[in-house]
């Protein structure tokens, strides 16, 4: 069953939908126009209501990240303005039109998901993810709803003709490739929703989420050249949707395979693995001579300690050692999943291989800031203890804060360091912050604070005059960040002075 006929004239609804897509772009013109303008106000003019990170999204490259991608999305509808088609109405029109938009969409996924440095809209790893995520919660939606969106015309207009066409679609062969392919995306939806009541392993889910979703997008296409309106009556359209299903697959096979054989010709090694709290462990690695690697306070790589030779077994942390300690590099890793529960059986001058830097956290956003004060709660204190030993390096003199937060203080880590840098460096204090106190605390008058980070505790970090030209660095738990964001937002601190990392993919 087809959206459209071929038609000897440019239809009129191409027309309208070119029409939309100049009044989008026109409209993302003006709003980046406004944004310039929005990062001067106070953030609590800005944000209103709560979503997921949303404090956090400080600075204008995340927005300009995003009209890039949207403006893409419609590349496949332009070049099918070659294709002149007459649709049954505006329905179907619009049915067409979302269609493009969620296969491009879809195909983008992967260099979403690929660590693709070298391309510009890719490179920001953090925002790469986050829109990962966003979108394919979306595609899920779009794509379950689409023989539903087809069908129901026809239901409403009869349950005979309803089931008519629905039969025409089963037994079909040309829908073939698009019914596997939807019923796949169901059972691959589901295994996402609840992965975690599943207990299914990490490595496990992912080899399911990359080689489930790389044959979805195979079928996907498959269907959209055989029946699809905007493919099936010209080949070089048939050529423009495998040509972007190769080269997402084939950007996912790179990083999957031959990434990790690369990396595998320059192995770092294990120098230690200890632990350093009732929950963390410090992994220490010695770069090789032949790995040029480099990076900035606050980045993270991917570890791998398996030997297996597809890339499916690493998994992102973050750096805590600063960029004067190479070759030596060390990670702050808390005990938290089925991987990091076995980090004691890691053996002292095993390889380990390393890819990356990533990430956007680093100093050189906070050259202007008159202080800073990092926040990190649990896990999050690697890349706040990197960010703040290269603090320490230059001898910053700017005051510096440290707010570390945990559930008790058997949980924090790296306490005689930091009291160090308390002595060493004239500007820099912490204020602990535990859920629990211990009794040993409650009675000795200990300075730790008890409860939760609060807008009380970050203000007492940062000089009252210099609210807005303070840079503040948060990394914690999903449950510590939205409180943290609303306290940020209420002491006015300028978004483009407030910097993030969230703990997971």
């Amino acid at each position: 069953m087809l959206l459209g006929q071929p038609n000897s004239s440019f239809s009129p609804y191409f027309a309208h939908i070119l029409f939309l897509y100049s009044s989008l772009r026109n409209a993302l013109i003006k709003l980046i126009s406004a944004k310039q303008q929005e990062r001067e106000m106070s953030p609590s003019a800005m944000i209103k209501s709560w979503q997921k990170n949303q404090y956090f999204e400080a600075s204008s490259s995340r927005f300009k990240l995003s009209t890039a991608y949207t403006l893409l999305l419609p590349l496949p509808f332009i070049a099918t303005l070659f294709l002149s088609l007459d649709f049954n109405g505006y329905y179907f029109a619009a049915i067409s039109f979302m269609n493009l938009l969620a296969m491009m969409a879809f195909y983008l996924q992967f260099p979403l998901a690929g660590r693709i440095k070298n391309i510009p809209l890719f490179a920001n790893i953090d925002w790469s993810m986050t829109q990962h995520k966003q979108v394919g919660k979306a595609l899920a939606l779009v794509f379950l709803l689409h023989p539903i969106l087809i069908l129901a015309p026809r239901f409403m207009a009869s349950t005979d003709d309803g089931l008519t066409s629905l039969r025409a679609i089963v037994t079909s062969p040309n829908t073939l490739s698009g019914i596997v392919a939807y019923l796949l995306m169901l059972v691959w939806i589901t295994l996402s929703i609840f992965k975690d009541k599943l207990r299914i392993r990490y490595e496990t889910w992912r080899v399911l989420h990359v080689v489930g979703f790389m044959l979805i997008a195979i079928l996907a296409t498959s269907h959209i050249t055989s029946i699809g309106s905007h493919s099936q009556f010209n080949s070089r359209f048939e050529w423009l949707w495998w040509s972007l299903c190769a080269l997402s697959l084939l950007g996912t096979a790179y990083n999957y395979f031959i990434k990790p054989a690369k990396l595998k010709h320059r192995p770092f090694t294990l120098e230690s693995v200890e632990r350093v709290s009732s929950r963390d462990w410090q992994l220490t690695l010695t770069a090789p001579e032949n790995a040029n690697f480099s990076f900035e306070a606050g980045q993270f790589v991917w570890l791998s300690t398996s030997d297996n030779r597809f890339g499916l077994q690493d998994h992102p942390f973050s750096i805590a050692s600063s960029a004067t300690q190479l070759p030596s590099l060390s990670f702050i890793i808390r005990e938290l999943g089925d991987y990091t529960s076995t980090l004691d059986q890691l053996l002292t001058g095993q390889e380990v291989y390393v890819d990356g830097p990533y990430g956007s956290l680093d100093l050189n956003a906070s050259n202007q800031a008159k202080g800073i004060t990092l926040i990190a709660g649990g896990a999050g204190i690697a890349p706040m203890l990197s960010l703040l030993r290269a603090l320490a390096d230059k001898a910053d003199p700017r005051p510096i804060r440290l707010i570390y937060a945990a559930k008790n203080s058997t949980q924090l880590v790296m306490q005689n360091e930091i009291n160090d840098f308390e002595l060493t460096m004239p500007n820099f204090k912490q204020q602990r912050v535990c859920e629990e106190l211990l009794n040993e605390e409650l009675s000795s008058g200990d300075s730790t604070k008890q409860g939760f980070v609060d807008i009380d505790i970050i203000r007492s970090t940062i000089a009252p005059q210099q609210l807005r030209d303070w840079a503040v660095y948060v990394c914690g738990p999903e449950p510590m960040m939205e409180p943290v964001g609303k306290a940020l937002t209420a002491l006015q601190i300028r978004k483009s002075n407030i910097h993030f990392e969230q703990l997971s993919f």
